[in-house]
């Protein structure tokens, strides 16, 4: 596990990357960045990829994972 510090800046609080985290997400300075919640509670950090393709990935992601709600909900 890879430690971040978290620091207080004129807008709010920043994780500051260390060149270990930075080189494994590929970071640079001025990219954004997002995290989202698993299922089981856990953080996942990645950069975003919001190319046609990733969009597309994430629209069918959701209409799966959503597949019975939309099915019950078109009756």
């Amino acid at each position: 596990m890879i430690e971040l510090k978290i620091e207080q800046t004129e807008k709010g609080l920043a994780i500051v990357l260390t060149p270990e985290a930075q080189e494994l997400l590929g970071a640079a300075d001025g990219q954004t960045i997002g995290f989202q919640v698993t299922d089981d509670g856990e953080l996942r950090l990645g950069a975003l990829d919001m190319s046609f393709e990733a969009r597309r990935a994430r629209g069918r992601a959701f209409l799966k994972r959503y597949d019975e709600t939309f099915k019950a909900l078109a009756k």
